[in-house]
């Protein structure tokens, strides 16, 4: 409005058409944002982060738990729950904020840290918020601000958050939004916060302001698509292509990725994916599209890992289905089991013809015995390809089986190969050792399936 209009107008009509206009547009704002599909929320309790993060006011809603998603997914650990904000808090400080309620009656909780940022202190703090006013107070550790707005039930609350004082803020990266001019003077200007974080559409990653700053000159676009596509693909191998309910991708959509100041090496647990400083460079530097990204493929495997057909010995073999999907999807070859000369391993242990061989006892499994392992597992992939496992992930989700022995989980999954890929299946289980009931092996030839063209078992990439 010009300075005419001001002239022509009285100051009572001014103020009417002030409250009129902007009250019109922030019921019309809240009329929209109700009309979403949830779908369009999917990706973060804050859908706009991406414009709004780092804002002093920001907007949340309610998501669907992790751990439900968990469930649903008959995956073993629930995904990160929690946005970042742009912020934060230092040790032994009060900052205060205000929380207005939109929609709904539930609010979120405010997370002062990062999970497994810093051994000294790998959960953060965790404070319920209140409706107005809220003075919260870090503890001698201080850390990254972050928002988790999960709903018990259905979702249907959403509130503002207005930062008031107390906060930093912390040299935050978009994905093909922030260009390295302005990713510079961030870390020029923002000199208070210890680390820093980077926002992908599947990852946040966080690591030190140092690592920022010797990293400073990278292409945070190609890391952050690099972490994407890994996430993409290992989704797309878990048959989460949305053709059903249960197919549905994980609501939660991002994953953290952290350094980690301790000892070790890679970890992934629930909410998190960690890093130690010694090898943060696969995760968080152009690593993570080639050879040496294996370790966070595999952490981020571990998050996609299904529970009914991993028993004992498989923690970290199945997990590399999803690293090898991501290997094939990058173009790094030879594999990694042609890579570390596994074949010759598992020509040895499928040779022997000991009617005690066991699958799952280590005593009869030669050297690198998870990677031999895994290459039972990949046979299928090479004999029946992609959609063996699309359909393996599928049927787990839909039949949710209720499996708690060895036994019944081996099972399942002797039971869900031969039906998926259409064939008799059984001289591949006993060549590969699979010791079970003989009632098992039964029910495989009640299928009345027919042999396979080649036999799985012959299958390598010698």
């Amino acid at each position: 409005m010009n300075f005419k209009m001001f002239n022509i107008l009285s100051t009572t009509g001014i103020m009417v058409l002030f409250l009129s206009f902007f009250g019109c547009k922030e019921n019309l704002e809240l009329e929209n944002e109700n009309l979403k599909k949830p779908d369009e929320l999917s990706a973060s309790s804050n859908p706009k982060l991406t414009t709004t993060v780092g804002s002093n006011t920001q907007d949340f809603y309610e998501l669907k738990d992790a751990n439900a998603e968990k469930t649903r997914l008959k995956m073993g650990s629930p995904w990160s729950d929690f946005d970042p904000t742009g912020f934060y808090l230092a040790p032994n400080t009060t900052m205060q904020i205000v929380v207005k309620q939109l929609k709904g009656t539930k609010r979120p909780k405010l997370l002062i840290g990062t999970y497994s940022r810093y051994s000294t202190n790998p959960n953060p703090q965790e404070f319920t918020l209140t409706a107005d006013t809220n003075n919260i107070t870090s503890n001698e550790y201080g850390g990254l601000i972050w928002v988790r707005f999960r709903a018990s039930g259905s979702p249907s609350s959403r509130v503002r958050i207005t930062f008031v004082s107390g906060h930093i803020s912390v040299p935050t990266y978009i994905k093909n939004q922030t260009t390295a001019a302005d990713w510079t003077n961030q870390l020029n200007s923002f000199t208070q916060s210890p680390d820093v974080v980077l926002i992908g559409d599947r990852v946040y990653q966080v690591y030190s302001r140092e690592r920022a700053l010797t990293t400073q000159a990278q292409d945070n676009n190609y890391v952050l698509s690099k972490a994407d596509q890994v996430m993409d693909v290992e989704d797309a191998i878990s048959g989460l292509d949305s053709s059903a309910p249960e197919h549905e991708p994980n609501i939660h959509q991002r994953i953290l990725m952290t350094e980690n100041d301790g000892t070790g090496w890679m970890a992934a647990t629930s909410y998190r994916t960690s890093y130690v400083t010694n090898a943060a460079s696969a995760p968080f530097t152009s690593k993570i599209g080639g050879i040496d990204g294996w370790g966070p493929w595999h952490e981020l495997g571990h998050m996609h890992q299904q529970q009914p057909w991993k028993w004992d010995g498989l923690g970290e073999v199945t997990v590399n289905i999803y690293s090898l999907a991501v290997e094939r999807a990058m173009g790094v070859t030879p594999s990694r089991l042609k890579r570390d000369n596994v074949w010759p391993l598992v020509a040895t242990f499928l040779a022997d013809t000991s009617s005690t061989k066991n699958f799952n006892d280590n005593a009869f499994m030669p050297s690198k015995r998870e990677w031999v392992r895994l290459s039972m597992f990949h046979q299928l992939w090479m004999a029946f390809g992609d959609n063996f496992y699309h359909q393996l992930h599928k049927a787990t989700r839909i039949e949710n089986p209720s499996v708690n022995t060895d036994e019944e989980k081996m099972r399942f999954f002797m039971l869900k190969a031969c039906n998926i890929s259409g064939k008799d299946l059984t001289v591949f289980f006993r060549k590969w050792g699979f010791r079970v009931n003989e009632n098992i092996y039964t029910e495989i030839s009640a299928l009345n399936l027919p042999q396979p063209v080649v036999e799985p078992s012959t299958l390598s990439e010698q």
